[in-house]
């Protein structure tokens, strides 16, 4: 499903920024953020439960992905700014945020910067400052590991990401890896809406893609101590892509954060909660 209604709107730098509406049209307004890589079409996922919440919901292509143009230096405080203007061409003055994983990040970043203009703000298996998986039993040595292979990601991420996108365009759904999320992807048919996704994803190339995963290795520019309204938070503490650690990380650094944490759940855990995160749009 592409959504009831969406396209492409001209920011005020010249951008094009891409969006699909899903939901109740009528419903109370929010913005769902997709992972990293992933599109607009990944609100789908919450649709049904938003029609039956009445939420009307809104993906959004971030620079680089789907229909939106890449944008350079962006950082992740920019993305505010480009929520907002998309609201006021909308015509939406409040409005509520969630984010699945790579969208994590940015759901914090519109929570501290759009506050007034929130009515909730939502993460899903969301990713965290790269100081999150830095845990208190990590050794000296994986400690060093893991800072050098920080170091490393600007370098090797473009080809990696590159590799990736072609993976999506070419290889089969009924070929695609589940590691992921094994218990969502061995569902008959899941594969095929996430290669959908994905291959939307990568419209204008692997650059957007490349750039986000850099983001996530470098300091964000904000505090998550800063934000000052209230958060939910789902993770899995079987989550392979985005450990329970960073999850609890965010949700200890929030002030005002309800955390869920699932046993035995992984990073797509959003497939099996669609109701309760459509509810806590309202």
């Amino acid at each position: 499903m592409d959504g009831q209604e969406g396209g492409t709107i001209t920011l005020r730098d010249g951008r094009k920024l891409g969006y699909a509406a899903y939901g109740y049209p009528a419903g109370a307004p929010a913005f769902y953020f997709h992972g990293t890589p992933g599109s607009r079409l990944e609100a789908a996922l919450l649709d049904d439960a938003a029609r039956t919440h009445g939420v009307r919901l809104i993906g959004v292509d971030r620079p680089g992905f789907g229909r939106s143009d890449f944008k350079k230096k962006r950082q992740i405080r920019d993305w505010p700014d480009d929520v907002a203007e998309l609201a006021d061409a909308l015509g939406i003055e409040r409005f509520a945020v969630v984010g699945l994983s790579g969208g994590g990040p940015h759901v914090a970043a519109c929570a501290l910067a759009l506050k007034p203009r929130l009515t909730a703000a939502a993460i899903v298996s969301g990713a965290g400052p790269a100081n999150a998986r830095m845990t208190a039993d990590m050794g000296w040595l994986r400690r060093t590991l893991y800072r050098g292979w920080l170091a490393t990601v600007p370098i090797f991420t473009p080809l990696f990401v590159w590799q990736m996108m072609l993976s999506v365009r070419h290889l089969p759904a009924s070929r695609w890896p589940r590691y992921i999320d094994p218990r969502v992807l061995s569902r008959p048919g899941m594969r095929a809406v996430f290669k959908r996704d994905l291959v939307e994803a990568f419209h204008h190339g692997s650059r957007g893609a490349a750039h986000e995963y850099v983001l996530f290795s470098r300091p964000w520019h904000f505090a998550l101590s800063d934000i000052a309204m209230p958060v939910r938070l789902w993770h899995g503490d079987a989550d392979q892509i985005v450990p329970i650690a960073v999850g609890r990380f965010v949700a200890a650094a929030i002030p005002d954060c309800e955390a869920t944490f699932f046993p035995g759940e992984g990073h797509l855990l959003i497939v099996d909660h669609t109701a309760e995160i459509a509810s806590a749009l309202r």
